[in-house]
């Protein structure tokens, strides 16, 4: 919003002219100023190219109605200040501004959207790992072998056949027994020995009361289920009788699992702490709001703004602005009198009106009334009305992008001949992974406009603005590179970039497939066999399920940005390229690219 006097802008011309109002004009033949066709040389018509042009505003502040009109973007200007005509001694220098709602269903997120901050509603039980019980056979007479190292938690560590293995103590009994002392011939000591109460032992791989921690309530997190994330974008486990979902935490970049329908959360798509207010009663069709909790908190601010309580009065600013109210709009033609007339009353105190005042606020309300010109506009005696600033301070929480703000991000061309704008998107291609895009942002917590500007402009190098999604080179110059895993022959070509932020080695396809649950650490290959030669190396068959859905195009760049390497996120919040460069790709490869990207994208997001 940019706030200017309208007699002090309304004659600028260009790129300071007014222009809030702009229409989308294709291309036509030129015409002279009697309507006639402008011909060239050859008796062409001279043809005016698409563009779009700028309409000067009615200097009366009429609405204007037609079609073709162009979208408001971020950064266009909506109007100018002016003066109230019936205040010219002290002019208003403000611009009044109103959103209004027929319907505010959107309020109790039905469809269980998620966008913005996420936090958790209860504290909730999580693993680091998600545990499953072991059963070993085992000689009940024998006595068990403990490791050396115990803790105190109900549990012991035990090896069996080259394992070590949690068994909790309840399984196994415990007894004082004498044995010869190996230093005093002849002599004994006692000895506590360990021994199974049953053929079979529950036995766990890692330390089951270590693996279990708290969230706390409020903390940030970012559940990984449905609805908002389809089938096969996430894992969903049966463990011990219970089904358990993944659960990121982004302050901390951690994974862990928690039994699903243990997990209580809400997002700024819950619309926290707004609260809708709907008068009743005798007064409802006029064009005050009489409800006694809204006269209470109103009381209740003005006794703590005349006492200068700044702390109890953010308080009530707060609560203010998150009221969500319906009643009729001040804009109708209507019954203006009826409607304001209670200004009048003796009920109204020191800011009752008289007659002469009254008559001059009608003139004022009927000069500015227009909602009966609008077609479309809702039964007026019933709109819903929300505080304009709080309302676009939450929407603009949510990054989901539209097909347009996409567009914007990455164009088809540019808009003019000094703009950068990479390789060129259709809208097909973006289209084919906006929705993905969406959910793997906010999934990986690439959630806020500073992120996302340095994700997108690094994408742009990586992966062509979308168009390339395969490495174009063979990858042969990657053959043999221990930094990337590739141990076997082949391994260059085979894993070449993919996706969008070009996934390349042996080593992170490796780690990419444990994480989606394709293969197992310890199982399908042994952990450290990048620096070992004689370890199993992870047996990944077919690189390319990477570019079998759109979906895994994206998830396994946002994956890689922030559970591999976890500087990524760190290094975008501190708005620095060349830290954001070398957290992804370890150099600087491309760096001109990427800051020239990254700035032009902030240009749109910021």
């Amino acid at each position: 919003m940019h706030l200017q006097a309208w007699n002090d802008v309304k004659d600028k011309k260009d790129v300071d002219a007014v222009n809030f109002l702009k229409k989308f004009v294709a291309k036509h033949a030129l015409t002279d100023k009697d309507g006639k066709p402008v011909l060239d040389q050859k008796k062409h018509p001279k043809m005016v190219g698409d563009h779009v042009e700028i309409l000067a505003p009615v200097t009366s502040g009429a609405c204007v109605l037609g079609t073709g009109y162009e979208r408001v973007q971020r950064g266009d200007i909506l109007g100018y200040c002016g003066s109230i005509p019936d205040n010219m001694a002290t002019p208003s220098r403000g611009v009044h501004f109103e959103i209004l709602f027929e319907d505010v269903q959107f309020l109790n997120n039905s469809e269980k959207l998620v966008w913005g901050e996420c936090q958790l509603a209860e504290s909730l039980l999580v693993q680091d790992e998600l545990l499953s019980k072991q059963i070993v056979k085992v000689d009940p007479k024998k006595p068990l072998t403990l490791d050396k190292e115990q803790g105190t938690n109900g549990y012991k560590k035990i090896h069996i056949e080259k394992q070590k293995l949690w068994v909790s103590d309840d399984q196994i009994a415990t007894e004082e027994i004498e044995i010869p002392d190996p230093k005093h011939k002849g002599k004994k000591i006692a000895h506590t020995q360990h021994q199974a109460l049953n053929k079979e032992l529950h036995a766990y791989v890692k330390d089951p009361v270590k693996n279990v921690s708290t969230l706390a309530k409020d903390k940030p997190v970012i559940p990984w289920m449905d609805p908002w994330l389809a089938s096969g974008e996430f894992q969903e486990e049966i463990n011990e009788g219970k089904t358990w979902v993944q659960v990121f935490a982004p302050d901390t970049n951690k994974l862990y699992w928690a039994e699903k329908n243990t997990i209580k959360f809400s997002s700024d798509a819950d619309w926290p702490d707004f609260q809708k207010i709907e008068e009743h009663g005798q007064f409802s069709d006029d064009g005050f709001i009489d409800d006694d909790g809204l006269q209470k908190l109103l009381d209740g601010y003005d006794k703590d703004r005349a006492e200068k309580n700044k702390g109890k009065l953010a308080q009530d600013e707060d609560k203010l602005r998150h009221l969500v109210t319906k009643h009729p709009t001040e804009w109708s033609k209507l019954d203006i009198a009826k409607r304001f007339g209670r200004v009048t009353n003796e009920a109204f105190g020191p800011s009752k009106l008289t007659p002469e005042q009254f008559a001059k606020l009608t003139k004022h309300i009927e000069r500015l009334a227009f909602w009966e010109d609008i077609p479309g506009l809702p039964n007026a005696k019933s709109v819903w009305h929300v505080h304009p600033v709080r309302f676009v301070e939450q929407l603009a929480k949510c990054m989901w992008l539209s097909k347009n703000e996409l567009a914007q991000i990455y164009p088809a061309k540019a808009s003019s001949k000094d703009e950068t704008i990479s390789h060129g998107t259709t809208d097909e291609v973006r289209e084919k992974y906006r929705l993905d895009i969406n959910k793997c942002c906010f999934r990986y917590a690439v959630n806020n406009r500073i992120r996302c500007a340095h994700f997108f402009g690094q994408g742009a190098v990586e992966s062509g603005s979308l168009n390339s999604m395969l490495e174009l080179a063979s990858g042969t110059h990657y053959e043999g590179s221990r930094m990337l895993g590739n141990t076997q022959p082949g391994d260059g070509p085979k894993f070449k970039g993919r996706g969008f932020k070009q996934l390349t080695g042996r080593y992170n396809y490796g780690e990419y497939w444990a994480f989606k649950g394709w293969l197992k650490k310890g199982v399908d290959f042994d952990t450290g066999w990048e620096n070992d030669a004689h370890k199993r190396f992870p047996p990944v068959a077919d690189p390319d399920r990477i570019l079998a859905t759109s979906f895994t195009c994206i998830d396994a760049g946002c994956w890689y940005i922030t559970l591999l390497r976890k500087g990524t996120l760190a290094a975008m919040d501190k708005d620095d390229v060349k830290a954001v460069t070398h957290a992804i790709n370890g150099g600087e490869n491309g760096l001109p690219e990427r800051i020239n990207f990254t700035t032009r994208i902030k240009k749109v997001l910021l």
